[in-house]
């Protein structure tokens, strides 16, 4: 495995002291508009090139020096069907930061993509589950199709919702591989991942890349591949709700940011400025926004996993102090916006 990070390196060194290059030669930047893109300057939107060229190097490096397919216990076909999977969801995500595509259009096409490798690939099927609060296994049948399906499509929007500032979506990936590697037979793999995020997240802390669409995508297909392998067949992971814990964050603040789009009468795929870091952004700095975001994805599944305290503790737990959170925030926000009117 030494041959395959020392690649790793040299390949990132490599991106580093070329990124002006190589941000000339995709010419996909993400241009401010004053009013959802406050930064100042066009900011190439490599991350999701960085994650795909280190992937492609770290799976033909394992072919090549560890005989990737006996290692990941999987077959060629799953292989080739995950590859798929991720593949798919980044050709999107960067069609998308390259031509701006229309929400409703980006979302059926998941849904196509997502259909297509669940039909080529029955482990990512979620065919039953276990509840810690629940004795019996709950199984799915007919439902499995349409469940699994149904979980990718919230996961993949929730984590493209929660992307806003330099770092977030950077943090919080690094967050869920280390939890994951924890008890992992692949632990190798998400040091990588985790290595791969960590560079990218320099660059991004530095205004020299955004992760863009295309990195989200990706990361997230990443994500829900590992989840649910380490759920179906590894059996890292007992119960399903310690999965939602983990995912919580994203998956509330995508919830709260639907139903005020719909009440409001707008799309509800449609961005503004109501995320939770664009509250905290505007109160804090970046490090106290992003170590607040940290806190908040880290805190259920402590409570959850470590102090063993049931899930539903863990959740409400977690529920209050998240719209603790938000109140304040839109109460501090407030005064501040009547002090400059004010003024």
């Amino acid at each position: 495995m030494i041959k395959i990070f020392s690649i790793l390196l040299i390949n990132n060194f490599l991106i580093f002291i070329k990124l002006k290059k190589l941000s000339k030669i995709i010419n996909i930047f993400d241009k401010p508009d004053k009013r959802l893109k406050k930064h100042k300057s066009n900011v190439p939107l490599l991350g999701g090139i960085i994650v795909i060229i280190n992937l492609f190097i770290l799976s033909f490096s394992m072919i090549f020096f560890e005989n990737l397919f006996g290692h990941l216990i999987v077959s060629k076909k799953e292989f080739a069907s995950i590859v798929f999977f991720c593949a798919s969801f980044f050709i999107l995500g960067i069609y998308d930061d390259k031509f701006i595509l229309n929400p409703d259009k980006k979302f059926i096409i998941s849904i196509i993509f997502s259909i297509l490798s669940l039909t080529l690939n029955k482990n990512l099927l979620i065919d039953s589950f276990n509840l810690s609060f629940y004795e019996k296994k709950i199984i799915l049948n007919d439902f499995s199709f349409f469940f699994t399906l149904f979980c990718i499509i919230i996961l993949i929007n929730a984590l493209n919702f929660y992307d806003g500032i330099n770092g977030q979506s950077l943090i919080f990936f690094i967050f869920v591989f280390s939890y994951l590697c924890l008890n992992s037979p692949l632990q190798t793999f998400y040091f990588v991942l985790i290595f791969i995020c960590a560079f990218i997240l320099f660059l991004n802390l530095k205004n020299k890349v955004f992760l863009g669409d295309s990195g989200v995508y990706l990361l997230g297909s990443v994500v829900i591949v590992l989840l649910v392998y380490e759920y179906n067949v590894f059996k890292t992971i007992k119960f399903a709700d310690e999965i939602f814990l983990l995912l919580i964050l994203p998956g509330v603040d995508l919830l709260r940011l639907t139903i005020m789009r719909i009440t409001n009468g707008k799309n509800a795929f449609y961005g503004d400025r109501n995320h939770i870091h664009h509250m905290l952004i505007h109160k804090f700095s970046l490090i106290t926004s992003n170590t607040i975001l940290l806190i908040l994805a880290v805190f259920p599944v402590t409570l959850f996993m470590v102090f063993k305290l049931n899930f539903f503790i863990s959740f409400i737990s977690f529920l209050i102090l998240y719209v603790l959170s938000i109140l304040l925030l839109k109460l501090s926000n407030k005064k501040n916006n009547n002090k400059k009117k004010v003024r």
